[in-house]
Formats: structure tokens, C-alpha cells, sequence
């Protein structure tokens, strides 16, 4: 089992793996519908040490970036306390299922679009692993969602993400969540 974690207020919702895939679906058009998100984003990170774990719980940066990401963009991540000895395989499974893994290299961000029943408007961004300072590393990730902010309200929801600053690479329509779900299923 995967503990998946959603931020809500100050407070992360945490559902296991198989009830995530069952949920995604639904998580995302709730989201749309209700105004709670225009774009989504996970985050790979390794769980067991290194400075990204540190910024995101000692740095309270879940806490940080959810205040950033507002109504804009949801945020999904895996519990780094919850299931460390998995972090490989659930960076593995969620970076091939979203079609990223032969450019995406944790830790990084992912942001996406869902449009009716595809994903698309992907984009990567690497976080410097480089950094020892924390904080820098939560203002690194807060910069990255504000970029991600600002094209969607400059292009409106129709924008692309793929267009962001310090993008690893961009990458069109994606698969459809079908195909998503589908890869995530057969890896559980």
C-alpha cells in the first residue's frame, strides 16, 4: 500500500494507494468542478533522506506550497513518514503512468492538466538536490507553482503549462486517464 497524501487546509488527506487509483478520476473533475483546482502536480522526491524531504516536513513546505497553491493547483505526494521503503516504486509507477520517466529524474515537480478524459500539458521541473539549505529548496518549489499561476491566469484554463521557466521538458497530450489509471492498476 501506498499512502498517497492530498493537502486540504493545514492538514494532509491521506488514502492508500488502491483507493487513490480508484479516486484520482474523481478527485480531478471535483476539483475542476467545484473550483478547487485549474492544474495538479506531484511531487518525486527519495522519502528516506536528502534535502527535499527535509524542506517539505522540517521546512513545513507542504504546509507553504498548499498556502501557494490556493484554489489553483492540487498537489499530490507521497507521505514521506508513511511508507519510506516504497518511495522508488511509487516514483517508478506514477512517473511511467504519467508517460515521464525517461525525462523526469527525482526529485522533481510534475504539473498537468486534466481536459475531459486526458492529461495533457505536462511539464517537469528539476528541484536542485544541490542545495543543503531547506528553505531554499521550499522557495525553490514556490516559485515553481507560482510560474505555474501565473501562465494559467495570464492563458486561462485552456493554457498550456508546457510553456513554464526552467522546464525540463514540456510535453503535449499525454495519455488519456484510462491509460493512466490502467498503468497504476496493473502495477499495484
Amino acid at each position: 500500500m501506498h499512502p498517497i497524501q492530498m493537502q486540504e487546509g493545514d492538514r494532509g488527506i491521506g488514502m492508500g494507494y488502491t483507493a487513490f487509483i480508484n479516486r484520482f478520476e474523481a478527485i480531478c473533475q471535483e476539483h475542476l468542478h467545484e473550483g478547487r483546482a485549474r492544474a495538479f502536480a506531484f511531487v518525486f522526491y527519495d522519502m528516506t533522506n536528502g534535502v527535499v524531504r527535509r524542506a517539505l516536513s522540517d521546512a513545513q513546505g507542504f504546509r507553504l506550497l498548499h498556502e501557494k497553491t490556493g484554489k489553483d493547483i492540487t498537489l499530490f505526494y507521497l507521505h514521506d513518514r508513511a511508507i519510506e521503503a516504497h518511495w522508488r516504486s511509487f516514483n517508478k509507477t506514477f512517473m511511467e503512468a504519467l508517460g515521464v520517466e525517461e525525462q523526469a529524474v527525482p526529485p522533481c515537480m510534475v504539473f498537468f492538466r486534466v481536459h475531459g478524459e486526458d492529461i495533457e500539458d505536462v511539464s517537469i521541473y528539476r528541484i536542485d538536490e544541490q542545495t543543503t539549505d531547506p528553505v531554499l529548496v521550499v522557495a525553490e518549489l514556490e516559485l515553481y507553482v507560482g510560474d505555474a499561476i501565473r501562465r494559467l491566469n495570464a492563458e486561462g484554463n485552456v493554457s498550456a503549462l508546457s510553456s513554464l521557466g526552467n522546464l525540463i521538458a514540456p510535453i503535449g497530450a499525454l495519455a488519456k486517464l484510462g491509460e493512466f489509471l490502467f498503468k497504476l492498476k496493473g502495477a499495484a
